[in-house]
């Protein structure tokens, strides 16, 4: 694991999952399928197993999956799949619920159209979406350049979700720190949409 990674995943051990995992998992009758896209150290990927889900777990960092397994019981372990891939390429079964939390805005730029695309088609019927967009004037979009993230405004964000019952919507936007402590400006919608 690199040093990176490392000081990543221990500024977020412990942390509760993201609130728009929790909004969209309480909506279901019961557990049922689960797909986390840059799931990390499993900081939402574990309360969904605890829960009852069965999850596949797609980052492409190793370690992250190790820490993953490392946070759950053999019990929960036997209902995790995992697949180490960049979200871009990776392939995942269709859904209950596909969440990815922070991780959509930094899939490479040409590539996000595909992914999008790929998240619609995998969700079952009446499957959700939770996670998280950059807006344009979050510090890591760099003003819509090349080498910023994906970034979208309030509108073209909204259009993502045409067709689907958006749930929850909300947009942030403060100074503030990163989980290895660096300065940034966010700008974030918070997203919660459900599939004909």
């Amino acid at each position: 694991m690199s040093d990176d990674w490392a000081r990543y995943y221990q500024a977020l051990a412990g942390r509760p999952p993201r609130p728009t995992l929790v909004y969209a998992a309480r909506r279901f009758a019961r557990p049922g399928l689960a797909v986390d896209l840059g799931s990390g150290g499993g900081r939402d990927a574990a309360p969904l197993l605890r829960a009852g889900w069965h999850v596949v777990a797609v980052d492409r960092e190793g370690s992250g999956h190790a820490a993953l397994r490392a946070a759950v019981t053999p019990a929960e372990a036997g209902r995790l799949t995992t697949i180490e891939a960049a979200i871009e390429s990776a392939d995942w079964p269709i859904a209950d619920l596909v969440n990815s939390s922070f991780a959509l805005p930094l899939v490479p730029k040409a590539a996000f159209p595909l992914v999008w695309r790929r998240i619609r088609e995998r969700l079952a019927p009446g499957g959700r979406f939770s996670g998280q967009l950059y807006g344009p004037r979050d510090s890591w979009a760099k003003g819509g350049s090349p080498d910023g993230v994906v970034a979208h405004s309030r509108e073209a964000c909204l259009r993502l979700f045409h067709g689907m019952t958006i749930e929850f919507f909300e947009e942030e936007e403060h100074d503030g720190l990163t989980p290895k402590g660096r300065q940034k400006h966010w700008h974030i919608f918070h997203c919660v949409a459900r599939a004909p």
